[in-house]
């Protein structure tokens, strides 16, 4: 008989995926209950009473707590039901019947556990530890009738043609936020999932970057030490050594997107020379921090910083940082192969890290400072003339910064950066 505490450990442990997103673009109103004991469901922070949540014709609200479990320890799963023709649908998360892939899934079943609509699944990424998936994944649910779709009754559409479940990341807005959160090292996928999931957050081995308006940034070691380290990602939640975790949505900026290019080019970008970059004490984190308070969102949580914020002393620890640095001057550890391989195929979530050439040396050794292939490092810009753009201050109001741009440079901002060999 398995222990009570451990059923609690393994159940808390299975649940991959949460709904912080309610949306409703019909005319019907329909109920979600939460399917998992172990969490409090929200809606904008306020308890939701006996974990109901009433979700009528416009609603769009953020929601917390509100989770997808492990279908085989869920006696109802997440539940949708329409009040107009009380028909039920179960949400889980598990493997697709028939498939050897170990990728977990969102399903959707009748009030008996009947399987419908198979084409709707979404693919959430593949399991690591006692099925738990390595990363927390956000989703967006949304009630939308299919325009022009037929239908053979009086009654409209089936309730499952009504839901859509899709990464919340691909319905936010252009000017939302995102820290896109990556593991070290594929070697540290495990650990981060132990320490950092959807139960609890305490510290992990992170890399992060900066995602609004479709660009991704980040701050990275140079082969030229005099180069800027600010690096753009042309694939978004990719990396050749890094491993894609999660994304959170950290709010929105009031700043344009031409806005947000000239803070990075020509303000932060000569603060930042890869020459700086220092794994412990001025790396893609620190960077992340003063972006994010930049754009008037909130800063970088602490459970992504904090094994950072400990110091070189971190260094003495065995774990885990170790795995990644052998020991400080000894340079980094090498990793093996298969290892590095694994990195590059995508996590089956639609973010998979682009590395997919595993035939390089065999003990080619980890960088955690180092860039995308295919990423462009800044080049920080010196205008002539000032102007005045509004850039949100720490305290969440606009404050005037006068800076220097030039129209014209408005619109090269989204060519003048160079390409990473030429940094």
């Amino acid at each position: 008989t398995t222990h009570p505490v451990c059923c609690l450990s393994l159940a808390a442990a299975m649940v991959v995926a949460q709904v912080v997103r309610i949306r409703n673009n019909t005319m019907r109103t329909f109920q979600v209950r939460a399917g998992d004991p172990f969490y409090t469901p929200r809606i904008d922070g306020r308890p939701c009473a006996e974990g109901i949540v009433e979700v009528p014709p416009g609603f769009d609200q953020v929601s917390q707590g509100f989770v997808v479990p492990w279908e085989t320890v869920t006696m109802s799963g997440l539940e949708i039901m329409d009040y107009e023709s009380c028909a039920v649908v179960r949400c889980v998360v598990g493997p697709r019947t028939g498939e050897g892939d170990n990728r977990d899934w969102l399903q959707l079943h009748s009030h008996n556990w009947e399987e419908v609509a198979k084409e709707k699944w979404l693919a959430l990424g593949r399991r690591h530890l006692l099925g738990a998936l390595g990363n927390s994944v956000d989703l967006q649910l949304t009630f939308r009738d299919a325009g022009g779709h037929q239908h053979t009754d009086l009654q409209g559409p089936k309730l499952e043609e009504l839901v859509h479940f899709d990464h919340a990341v691909r319905c936010a807005a252009p000017n939302a936020v995102f820290l896109n959160v990556f593991d070290l090292a594929s070697a540290l996928s495990i650990p981060n999932a132990v320490l950092c999931n959807t139960v609890i957050s305490t510290v992990g081995a992170f890399h992060a970057a900066v995602e609004v308006y479709r660009e991704e940034w980040s701050f990275y070691r140079t082969p030229n030490p005099d180069s800027c380290g600010v690096c753009k990602s042309m694939r978004p939640r990719h990396h050749p050594v890094h491993v894609y975790r999660q994304s959170i949505n950290l709010g929105q900026t009031t700043l344009r997107d031409w806005e947000v290019r000239y803070l990075i080019r020509g303000v932060l970008a000569s603060k930042w020379p890869g020459s700086r970059y220092d794994l412990l004490h001025q790396n893609c984190i620190h960077f992340c921090d003063e972006l994010l308070l930049s754009l008037g969102v909130k800063p970088v949580p602490n459970w992504v910083k904090g094994l950072h914020e400990t110091g070189a002393s971190v260094l003495r620890v065995p774990w885990p940082l170790s795995l990644v640095m052998g020991g400080g001057t000894d340079g980094p550890v090498p990793m093996p192969v298969e290892d590095k391989g694994r990195q590059g195929n995508s996590n089956g979530n639609g973010h998979g890290n682009g590395h997919e050439d595993a035939s390089d040396a065999p003990h080619a050794p980890i960088d955690p400072g180092e860039a995308p292939a295919d990423g462009e490092f800044v080049v920080p810009s010196v205008a002539e003339e000032p102007a005045a753009f509004q850039q949100p201050g720490s305290s969440g109001q606009n404050a005037t910064l006068q800076t220097c741009i030039q129209g014209s440079e408005v619109a090269e901002s989204k060519e003048t950066e160079n390409p990473k060999g030429g940094a």
